[in-house]
């Protein structure tokens, strides 16, 4: 009997498609080492920051493209550095965590097939959570250093209907003492790091701002905002998560959103917001003045790897006038020549040069390979358009192997649904040659995000991925695996999930989740399953369990539950010799003895 590992994560669902034909590109050979998480293995009060670190060596000439990939499906910004000769580079980042977490982090060079080692991090928070907010400010320290801290929400986090929809994410940013100057960016799962912005507070005046971020969504997806400090010895804020489900998604191809962000002029400015608006036309045109347009940022901008994900852009641009009365100015993005969303930005007066940044996002749903060229254009028209071209170059296997999925494990859940319910499934992939597997798993419709596995022909390995669902009642779904490069194998298996209530009786241990797994598979070999559980009660409960798989109970353990009052436990793998379903239960042997049954299917196909 094999054992498992017990501990399980989170994973945040992205979206992807069909890679198109590579373009010939020549990039400097690289390899990266050292690789790692400072603290590896961290206890203590949390929000908490890990750090990561790797060595990129390359050696030719050109741009080394790169961004670090992270075990919860978000991403960082595509980053780069120059080459010409040999030259090793130290890259970076760092990540802020608000709750219990397990993941890892590795590094991505663009244009070559798969990751660097990951470095795997823990992180295990106790006592209450440090987060400064609204609720809970930060104190005022006149005669110390300066400290600021950030802290977002999402409004709504979850939508659930027509779209295009709107999500506002509301920062508040403080500081220990004024005058103050903080510098800050937002930090986004699809797309990473946005641009550097400042924030002033005048001496005497509040020690707290708030600033606003909306993003208009065309099509399902997930993901989390959250703000970064960059100075002033500060505290980042949490995530804000938010899921848009479109029950109907209109709108034209590519799928853009524009949103204004504060202004990173030295000349402090009100925080403003844009909302869509119709053309503006010759009868409301504001004064005169002549508007300055620049795109300052474009990520990735040149882009070079896989696109079997859509590539995520978000540009900056800033708008500029000179002194003057309050105005409002038009302006729009247009990508290849289309137009899109025309919206305002109100300036305020001033008896100097203002500056407002604005912002856009987009994803080409059908990647296109060769040049494109984006425009920023404001109205009253400026001197010029402001314009940047970009590449996108797309990598495809060139030697594919025949891959197959002889079996998959879909989940059988049964337990709360008073909140969203993390999942798994798992399949075995089998190879006739080393490969480079890329796959997805796609839930009720709405795909996650690409996984990376090496695969080898004399190795028994499996794939599979963690996902988030958020029922109202009893039911289930379909889960569908799929592998996106060589011979693209595809498994399509239901879950099921029973939504049963809560036992209100305090001072009691209570089985919130029971999930053994249900196989499909061809049989060859005896099934190889699973099962898994949760137990609540007070932080810090001692709770003994053990698992009892067809009438024979397995060894028992002993844990105790996180500062959330959670204890998470999956028992050891077994073989199912009849290849026919059985039975497994989940008994709690002290405190009330809480207890669960079911049966784990198998299907021979």
């Amino acid at each position: 009997m094999k054992r498992t590992a017990l501990l399980l994560g989170a994973v945040l669902l992205g979206s992807l498609l069909a890679a198109p034909p590579a373009l010939a590109t020549t990039a400097p050979a690289t390899s990266v080492t050292r690789v790692k998480a400072t603290p590896a293995d961290r206890t203590g009060e949390c929000p908490t920051t890990v750090a990561f670190a790797a060595t990129v060596a390359a050696k030719g000439k050109g741009t080394v493209r790169y961004r670090w990939v992270r075990g919860d499906g978000s991403k960082s910004a595509i980053r780069n550095f120059r080459v010409n000769g040999a030259r090793k580079v130290v890259v970076r980042d760092r990540q802020t965590f608000d709750r219990d977490t397990t993941g890892w982090q590795a590094v991505e060079v663009l244009g070559r097939r798969g990751l660097s080692a990951k470095a795997r991090f823990r992180v295990s928070c106790t006592g209450s959570p440090q987060r400064y907010d609204v609720v809970n400010p930060l104190p005022a320290q006149p005669d110390r250093p300066l400290v600021a801290a950030a802290s977002v929400q999402a409004s709504p986090s979850r939508h659930d209907g027509t779209c295009p929809a709107t999500v506002t994410f509301t920062a508040t940013i403080q500081v220990s003492r004024t005058p103050a100057k903080v510098g800050y960016r937002w930090i986004d799962s699809a797309t990473g790091e946005g641009a550097v912005e400042s924030m002033y507070f005048a001496g005497g005046g509040p020690r707290s701002r708030q600033i606003t971020l909306p993003l208009s969504v065309g099509t399902s997806t997930a993901g989390w905002r959250s703000v970064r400090i960059l100075n002033a010895g500060g505290h980042d804020s949490g995530r804000a998560p938010y899921d848009v489900t479109c029950r109907v998604t209109p709108g034209p191809e590519p799928t853009t959103t524009s949103t204004p962000t504060p202004t990173t002029s030295s000349t402090p400015t009100p925080t403003t917001s844009s909302t869509s608006t119709p053309k503006p036309t010759t009868t409301s045109e504001p004064p005169a003045q002549q508007p300055q347009a620049a795109i300052t940022a474009l990520t990735p901008g040149d882009y070079q790897g896989y696109c079997d994900e859509p590539i995520a852009y978000q540009a900056t641009g800033r708008i500029t006038l000179p002194a003057g009365p309050a105005v409002s100015v038009g302006y729009w993005w247009s990508l290849d020549g289309a137009e899109w969303q025309h919206q305002t930005v109100s300036f305020p007066a001033a008896g100097q040069a203002r500056a407002q940044d604005v912002t856009a996002a987009w994803s080409f749903d059908q990647p296109k390979t060769g040049s494109h060229k984006l425009a920023l254009t404001t109205r009253p028209a400026s001197a010029q358009a402001a314009e940047r071209t970009f590449a996108l170059s797309c990598t495809t296997d060139p030697d594919p192997a025949k891959l197959a999925i002889p079996y998959v494990l879909t989940p059988v859940y049964r337990g709360d649904c008073t909140q969203p319910i993390g999942l798994r499934v798992d399949a075995r992939i089998t190879t006739d040659r080393d490969a480079d597997v890329r796959y997805r798993v796609v839930v009720d419709g709405k795909p996650g995000p690409v996984r990376t596995q090496d695969a080898k022909p004399d190795r028994a390995q499996s794939i599979g991925d963690l996902f988030y669902i958020s029922p109202k009642a009893s039911g289930g779904g379909v889960i569908r695996l799929e592998v996106l490069n060589h011979n693209k194998p595809v498994k399509e298996k239901p879950y099921t999930v029973t939504c049963v209530p809560q036992d209100p009786s305090p001072g009691t241990v209570r089985i919130s989740e029971f999930r053994p797994v249900h196989y499909f598979g061809d049989c060859a070999e005896a099934p190889y399953v699973t099962a898994f559980g949760a137990f609540r009660a007070a932080p810090d409960t001692e709770i003994t369990w053990r698992w009892v798989i067809d009438g024979k109970p397995t060894e028992s353990a002993t844990y105790k539950t996180n500062s959330g009052g959670l204890l998470q436990v999956q028992a050891f793998h077994w073989h199912r010799d009849t290849k026919t379903s059985g039975v497994v239960r989940l008994e709690v042997l002290n405190h009330n003895k809480p207890s669960a049954e079911g049966t784990y299917p198998v299907t021979c196909e």
